[in-house]
């Protein structure tokens, strides 16, 4: 893959992630007036219990994505089918055992969560609904992560964009015309399918040597994947633990309305994750290809590199966020709800600011599949953070699950980052010296610039306007700090060759 290819599938993946962002911005008030926040909260717990069963993929579809993007750099067009027909035949049954599981489970989740306001009937439906989703999704996967390995980012990106742009405009319609939970839930499975349809027209349409043989599914295939999905497994396993623990700790020991003070703030910050994740993503292809071919230092550099563009990304959103996120959300949402998310958003960035700039470290692990010690790391973290936010949550309410959280996800962050640096060979320190100093730098230029700028913000303009600044001020000091002469060079022509900003 060449650089201008990362390039536009980075630009691609994050084009993607602004249009959902911005339809989040609009649609998410629409639906938490619309149900309230009993009922938007019980949504968050069914999306949250629901979410659990995601991890049933068994880490299969990283797989997917490590053994196809080598397959084609090998043009090996046998294996490609066989991990591909392997890996939708077991989807298939263990989207079968998930649909069984949810229909005996779903029956016993109002009576979990003491929601007997809300009926029993349209309750299970609902959760069904969403289970019914998930196990499509589990086969769907496939697609994704073969479209993935095949470096076809642009196509994923522009369905999903044109899919979520369409189920947007139905839902506000459809709330607004006084539907409910229902609805959203049908939505839901609709664009899921449609999404994966496109996604097949394109394998079928643009990769024809890739296709379904039923006598390509064997053991053989089945161990080579597990060998490798067994980790990441793990890893599954615990993100689910991180990501949806807090909601379901809260909803049990708090009360479920509490539950959308925190997923507000918690939303913002998951979007961070995604900013970050839609460069890394590109590149651990890349990372598959560099160790099937032998060009380890590539890695090494891409560890450094990717660690500086991370902190470049995000920090001045993390910066932004801590001093005034409250004032968007209190914009966004509502008075109540920008007030209760304050400290919950500012723990969080915490963690979440660390934690970003080694999401890097996790696309070289899983690339060059080493990822074991990052499977154990992440699983001791969710365990952690599960016990901290139980104990913390009574005393300390919403808050102390936001620093249960945050405490576990800087350790992890710490440890991923040695051990990375282990495996590739280099030295910690070096590392710091080199990946971190244009950060460090940039955020005291920033809180500093924050010094001199009222804290507080009374309209969009005025958060965007501050934040502007904020931003300004970390780019123009680790701008010089990261970015090397030759990519400095690299970067005017580039500019160079756009006609409209250095005409001929």
């Amino acid at each position: 893959m060449t650089r201008r290819n990362i390039v536009e599938n980075v630009l691609s993946n994050w084009a993607s992630l602004v249009v959902s962002v911005a339809v989040a911005f609009l649609v998410s008030p629409i639906v938490v007036h619309s149900l309230g926040n009993e009922l938007y909260g019980a949504w968050t717990l069914i999306a949250s219990v629901t979410g659990y069963f995601t991890v049933l993929d068994f880490g299969v579809n990283t797989a997917i994505v490590r053994y196809i993007s080598s397959s084609d750099a090998q043009k090996d067009d046998v294996q490609a089918r066989r991990v591909y027909s392997t890996s939708l035949a077991l989807f298939a049954a263990v989207a079968a055992v998930l649909l069984v599981v949810s229909l005996f489970f779903g029956f016993f989740f109002q009576s979990i969560f003491k929601l007997y306001h809300i009926p029993r009937f349209y309750l299970y439906a609902i959760f069904v609904l969403s289970a019914i989703d998930l196990a499509g999704g589990l086969i769907f996967s496939v697609f994704l992560g073969s479209l993935s390995g095949l470096q076809e980012f642009k196509f994923i990106n522009a369905s999903s964009v044109v899919v979520a742009l369409l189920r947007s405009i139905a839902l506000v319609y459809l709330l607004k015309q006084g539907y409910g939970l229902l609805t959203v839930a049908l939505l839901q499975v609709a664009a899921n399918l449609v999404r994966a349809a496109c996604q097949y027209w394109r394998i079928r349409a643009g990769h024809p040597s890739l296709y379904f043989v039923r006598g390509l599914v064997t053991r053989d295939t089945v161990r080579l994947i597990y060998s490798y999905s067994v980790y990441s497994f793990v890893i599954a396993i615990a993100l689910k633990l991180l990501f949806y623990t807090d909601s379901l700790v809260i909803g049990s020991m708090i009360g479920v309305s509490e539950v959308t003070f925190y997923a507000i703030p918690s939303t913002l910050l998951d979007y961070l994750e995604k900013l970050i994740w839609a460069m890394i993503a590109v590149l651990v292809p890349v990372i598959s290809v560099n160790e099937s071919t032998g060009r380890n230092c590539g890695n090494v550099e891409l560890y450094v590199a990717g660690t500086r563009y991370s902190l470049l990304v995000g920090l001045p959103i993390v910066i932004s966020l801590f001093f005034y996120g409250d004032d968007f959300i209190r914009l966004w949402m509502g008075p109540e709800i920008g007030v209760r998310s304050l400290w919950v958003l500012r723990l969080l960035s915490i963690g979440f600011g660390l934690a970003t700039s080694q999401l890097i470290a996790h696309g070289i692990l899983k690339g060059i599949s080493r990822h074991k010690g990052l499977a154990y790391i992440l699983a001791v973290e969710a365990l952690a953070n599960l016990g901290l936010s139980v104990a913390l949550a009574g005393p300390y309410g919403i808050e102390g699950v936001a620093f249960g959280t945050m405490v576990p996800l800087v350790a992890a962050s710490l440890c991923i980052m040695v051990y990375t640096c282990r495996l590739l060979q280099l030295n910690v320190w070096r590392y710091l010296a080199r990946a971190y100093t244009g950060g460090a730098v940039g955020l005291l230029t920033a809180l500093l610039a924050v010094h001199f700028i009222d804290v507080g913000a009374d309209s969009y303009f005025d958060v965007f306007y501050k934040s502007g600044l904020v931003t300004v001020a970390f780019l123009g000091a680790a701008l010089p700090i990261c970015l090397s002469k030759d990519q400095w060079e690299s970067l005017f022509r580039q500019i160079k060759k756009v006609p409209w900003v250095w005409p001929d």
